[in-house]
């Protein structure tokens, strides 16, 4: 008997040890240091209850790092492991899809069921997740007929969707009637999405990026202008105020402060790099024809993302 008590508290305490680097490593890759993490993450084996887990979250990793072949190894081996997870199934999904986006015809013919499969088993263990049928959206609108697309079934997730929350529904329904063309329908619903929910970051965005698809650059930069109004230290809208000034030359000065002010924290995951605000600083002073920081910004974009394409090519015309 006492063999056997001890057996099961060596058990306990090794639970509670797995589940005690499970937070570690959570609390590091939510504050981006993700070398860290990864070797906290990678001695997970198994036949630790924590695996799946532990999988998961060096998925993030990857994602974050943009290895994203490897992120989808990760997330396969999560799903696997806890099939039971609709937020497993929501990242492959994704992953799936990304890089399906870079391949070529016959990867992403064989990669489209896979992202549609991820997607639909997720909203049948979760109904209500409002991500997964944001992923629905996005595929049936966007997949062909014969690989499962589908405008009614895209209506219906958007349907679905403004049961729980009604400005995320009319801003999925005004996302298909753009992609169908309808654009004068498409703006009436997520200006309506809008007003119903100005305080959220998302509704904000749908706008912003459905004017940017329609070339109405300026609109888009309002919207994230007036989002700023509304909340002043909101990372992702002083990243996009800025973003928007290095790419159409609007209100520069203000474009500088967003992206100063945004370089002043560590990036969170799913945030924009500091890398990428670095060289939207560059542009700006570049525009401002002020060579010499235009030229420190994109060698601080390169030293803090090596091989950064766009800062390479900038930076080698201004040499």
């Amino acid at each position: 008997m006492l063999r056997i008590l001890i057996f099961f508290c060596l058990i306990s305490q090794t639970l509670v040890g797995q589940r005690l680097l499970i937070e570690k490593s959570k609390s590091l890759f939510e504050s981006g240091s993700y070398a860290n993490a990864k070797s906290i993450l990678k001695d997970i084996a198994k036949p630790s209850s924590e695996f799946a887990e532990a999988q998961y979250y060096l998925g993030r990793i990857a994602t974050e790092e943009k290895q994203y072949e490897l992120a989808i190894t990760y997330f396969e081996s999560a799903a696997k492991t806890n099939p039971s997870s609709a937020e497993y199934h929501n990242w492959l999904g994704v992953l799936y899809g990304v890089v399906a986006m870079e391949a070529n015809p016959i990867k992403q013919a064989y990669l489209a069921p896979k992202i549609k499969n991820e997607f639909e088993t997720a909203i049948v263990i979760e109904p209500t997740n409002i991500a997964t049928l944001w992923g629905l959206v996005h595929y049936y609108t966007q997949a062909p007929g014969f690989l499962g697309g589908s405008w009614q079934k895209a209506f219906d997730c958007a349907k679905a969707m403004g049961k729980m929350n009604c400005a995320q529904g009319l801003c999925a329904s005004g996302f298909v009637h753009a992609a169908q063309k309808q654009t004068a329908l498409a703006e009436k619903e997520m200006l309506q999405a809008m007003k119903l929910d100005s305080t959220n970051f998302l509704t904000a965005n749908y706008l912003a990026e459905f004017y940017e698809q329609e070339k109405q650059n300026e609109k888009a930069f309002l919207v994230y202008q007036k989002f700023l109004s509304r909340a002043p230290l909101h990372r992702l809208a002083l990243f996009n105020v800025g973003r928007h000034s290095a790419r159409f030359g609007y209100q520069t000065t203000q474009g500088i402060r967003c992206l100063n002010l945004y370089l002043t924290k560590a990036a969170k995951p799913n945030e924009p790099s500091h890398s990428n605000a670095a060289l939207c600083l560059a542009m700006i002073y570049e525009k401002q024809g002020d060579i010499p920081m235009a030229k420190s910004y994109y060698q601080n974009s390169l030293r803090l993302e090596p091989g950064l394409k766009e800062a390479e090519e900038r930076l080698k015309r201004l040499n």
